[in-house]
């Protein structure tokens, strides 16, 4: 099918010219993309993804679709829109918010299926970070690795992005620099009506910003005819701006039976004109709306069924919604009467866009205020953007008086030919931080302090004040210090109210609030101090805050009604988000029947195949993967692993209620805790250390262990002297034997990092005695069971030894490099998008390994 045939069968009409240009253009490639307000960008850019990557299956296309928004009021608008457009193209792609909350981690465990993720510039590029807001610590590999692998980023309205855009950028550029060690494209398309190609041109990507400026889109101006480009939309300007003035001048120029519409620039703004609006209409006339991005998921979702869309019905006599900048994208709505304060012109233009918004209308527009003298009167802009706006506004003023998609494009070339200072003016972007590929590499590592603290990324994702946290309520004792977590659920999505970090603060210095601990696995005192942005909090409904007409109102003493976060259903990706949200959880060990080590290691390789060769990964690669999916478990035989199964659970349940192989039993078959004598035990680095012990009886002088440096130790004085190759036969030894150093490094990391729990840095918990590390002392021993050999029969595995050696700085005896430098080597070798990119494809093998109910034959 033709991308324009497609194109109507989803739409109903032929494609823009600029739509049909672009899916025409078989080879997906970073864009940019300049066209107004209210000319289709959202079905243009998401149908010739569609087109390609689903319809054609096209494998140069990226499987995955990130949209990425500047404001949450439009997370759940734009979700709706492209739903209707895959149920009308007859695909069944899944469109899934990423706003936080109880994240749907559904998607990351089908990282072969086409998904279009939808999202603020928080939550996707926190994820892209590395440090992803709402998410549990221990899937961030996970999702950063999908995110820079086979993925289309598609940043729209990005003027409005402020540091998030150079950030976008930089990330491409990091990306070009791991180009020839990438897996799958990852591409970026940046869109807005007011787009700069030099907001591009930074030292890491200069040479991609002046190629994408020559092959921008756009619509010249011979195609501005028909349609949007004949609406009317008069300006107006005014300089009382106050909340009794606009109020006045909305009643006086608003028509029974259409939509008025008042943006200003401050939630506290758009609060004050919403209650002068109440008082001087008395409760007669329009309907009145208020909408802010202090609101939490669950009236932002109401707005969008009422309100906030195209076929919205108006009362009799019309509607009144006043709102900050959070309706300047995405928000389809055409108001007849558009009253707006001064804003920097990238925002005028996006408001002016939600007046006459489709052909055949007409608009009234007043722009009120005067430019501001100083920065901190211009808050939360600078005085310099109002000026130029100011200027700009003037200028039109004084020549068409028209504020229409045609005027304003002619009043651009009039900007460039005449006033260039004003023109650069209008457009400046200076953002206060820019990240560098160092700074991303050092994300790469999500090991926690020892207070659980993080490298703080928000300066990458706002600025100043515009940092939130985000809060929800539930129905619990103010008084108290710690929730565990079966007491107080994480919150969905709709329950999360973002509030800025200061306001929070303030907040905090007259109530309690709670933050959820990941090495504690509880919810505990809040301390405001401390508190960064993206962090999640916990508020108590009778100490208020909240109220669901005007939003996050620290003023309100009334009880906040909590949002229910529905029915934990014990779906996979429940449990996979419940596994990776605390240090010791280990959710995906419960199943609903038994499984040994050796038959879901067998299973799990079996996903990774399937999974493998659905993502077209090449043969070597899928052969590690396949035995890291078979190894990577093994630690479950260790004795704390074992111990946590009591044994009352297992003797009805099991012929043989002695065995200590087992690696799934059901709920009520664990201890609560499951490890009361090292509460910090993790068993996959128990995995990892039992393969360096195989090596090392199989080849002690391999040169994945002391074997590449035996000269140096030698040097060194160091004794040589060590395990004997008494397994140099065994079928697993012998594959180990058969790896060169690098392909067993990354084996090794793959099995250790399954859980995105120990990954980058081998270091005790606050848990663990000195000498242990996350739970595993030196001299464990791994006692001897059966696993699943390469055919599928059944081998045994000898009685191992392990050794925490390989934590230790520097170079070892017996083991060789220490596991900073055996990661620091993988990170040079396959760079941090693919090698994170490997986890998330093993750790999806796993837990769709886990959710198969098949009976183990081996039981």
């Amino acid at each position: 099918m033709s991308f324009p045939a497609f194109f109507e069968r989803a739409t109903g009409f032929q494609p823009h010219p600029w739509q049909a240009e672009l899916g025409a253009v078989a080879a997906c490639q970073d864009r940019l993309i300049r066209i107004p307000t209210g000319f289709g960008k959202t079905v243009g850019v998401v149908l010739p993804w569609l087109h390609h990557a689903v319809v054609r299956r096209d494998r140069s296309w990226p499987t995955r679709l990130a949209f990425v928004l500047p404001m949450r009021v439009l997370v759940e608008q734009t979700v709706q829109s492209i739903e209707q457009l895959v149920r009308a193209a007859g695909l069944d792609v899944p469109v899934l918010p990423a706003m936080g909350g109880a994240y749907d981690g559904a998607w990351a465990l089908e990282p072969e299926r086409a998904a279009v993720l939808v999202g603020t510039q928080d939550m996707l590029l926190s994820r892209a970070l590395n440090r992803g807001y709402g998410a549990a610590r221990g899937r961030w590999p996970v999702d950063f690795g999908l995110l820079h692998q086979d993925t289309l980023w598609v940043l729209d309205e990005v003027q409005l992005m402020d540091v998030g855009l150079i950030t976008s950028v930089q990330l491409a550029a990091s990306r070009d620099l791991h180009a020839d060690q990438a897996l799958r494209p990852c591409r970026s398309w940046w869109m807005s009506a007011t787009l700069q190609p030099g907001w591009f041109d930074t030292t890491d990507f200069h040479q991609q910003a002046g190629r994408l400026a020559d092959g921008a889109l756009g619509i010249p101006s011979d195609r501005q005819q028909g349609g949007l480009w004949e609406v009317s939309k008069q300006l107006h300007r005014g300089s009382d701006d106050s909340p009794a003035a606009m109020a006045a001048l909305t009643l006086r120029e608003h028509q029974p039976g259409t939509l008025s519409l008042v943006i200003v620039n401050r939630v506290d703004h758009a609060r004050d004109v919403f209650s002068a609006l109440e008082r001087a209409a008395g409760g007669l006339g329009p309907e009145l709306c208020l909408v802010h991005s202090r609101f939490r998921g669950a009236e932002r979702r109401a707005w969008s069924r009422s309100f906030l869309r195209r076929e919205a019905s108006l009362p009799d006599q019309g509607r009144i919604i006043v709102a900050t900048q959070v309706v300047e994208a995405g928000v389809d709505i055409s108001a007849n009467l558009l009253i707006t304060s001064l804003a920097p012109w990238s925002s005028l233009v996006q408001r002016f866009g939600r007046s006459a918004r489709y052909a055949g209308q007409s608009g009234q527009v007043h722009v009120l205020g005067q430019a501001p003298e100083s920065d901190k009167d211009a808050l939360p802009y600078s005085a310099l953007s109002l000026q130029a706006a100011s200027q700009s506004l003037d200028l039109i003023a004084g020549g068409s008086g028209s504020v229409s998609p045609r005027s304003l494009d002619a009043h651009e070339r009039l900007l460039l030919a005449d006033h260039p200072v004003l023109q650069g003016q209008l457009y400046t972007y200076d953002p206060l931080h820019v990240l560098r590929h160092p700074d991303l590499l050092e994300l790469f590592s999500t090991d926690a302090d020892l207070s659980g603290a993080d490298l703080d990324i928000s300066r990458y994702i706002r600025s100043g004040d515009q940092r939130d946290v985000s809060v929800f309520w539930a129905d619990i004792d103010p008084s108290l210090r710690r929730f565990e977590v079966a007491q107080v659920p994480l919150p969905c999505r709709e329950a999360l109210c973002p509030v800025q970090v200061g306001k929070a603060r303030e907040w905090l210095a007259k109530v309690f609030a709670w933050r959820f601990d990941y090495l504690d696995g509880a919810w505990v005192r809040a301390d405001r101090f401390q508190l960064v942005p993206g962090t999640t909090l916990l508020l108590a409904s009778a100490n208020g805050g909240y109220d669901p007409v005007r939003g996050w109102e620290p003023r309100s003493k009334a009880h906040v009604e909590p949002v229910d976060p529905g029915p934990a259903d014990g779906q996979p990706h429940q449990l996979f988000d419940a596994s990776a949200s605390t240090a010791s959880g280990d959710q995906l060990s419960t199943h609903s029947t038994w499984k040994t080590i050796a038959t879901h290691c067998a299973e799990a390789e079996a996903e990774l195949r399937a999974l493998a060769t659905e993502l077209g990964l090449p043969a070597p690669l899928t052969e590690l993967l396949a035995l890291a999916a078979r190894c990577h478990d093994l630690g479950k035989a260790h004795p704390v692993f074992q111990r946590a199964i009591k044994d009352q659970a297992r003797a009805p349940a099991l012929s043989d209620a002695s065995r200590q192989d087992l690696a799934k039993a059901p709920d009520h078959a664990w201890r609560r805790p499951a490890y009361p004598s090292r509460p910090g035990f993790r068993h996959e680095l128990a995995s990892g250390l039992a393969l360096l012990a195989l090596l090392l009886r199989a080849e002690p002088d391999h040169p994945a262990l002391r074997g590449a440096h035996l000269e140096l130790l030698r040097a060194l004085g160091s004794d040589l002297e060590g395990a004997e190759a008494d397994l140099a036969e065994h079928p697993l030894a012998v594959q180990l034997a058969s790896m060169d150093p690098s392909d067993f490094d990354l084996l090794l990391y793959l099995v250790v990092a399954h859980h995105g729990k120990v990954r980058t840095s081998l270091a005790g918990s606050p848990s663990d005695h000195p000498g242990q590390i996350h739970g595993v002392d030196y001299g464990d021993v791994l006692p001897a069971f059966e696993l699943s050999g390469a055919d599928g029969a059944t081998m045994p595995l000898p009685s191992l030894e392990l050794d925490t050696a390989p934590a230790s700085m520097g170079l070892d005896p017996r083991f060789g490099s220490s596991w900073t430098e055996r990661v620091g080597g993988l990170l040079q070798r396959h760079g941090p998008f693919r090698l994170a990119y490997l986890e998330a494809i093993l750790r999806a093998a796993d837990v769709r390994a886990s959710r198969l109910t098949s009976e183990d034959p081996r039981l």
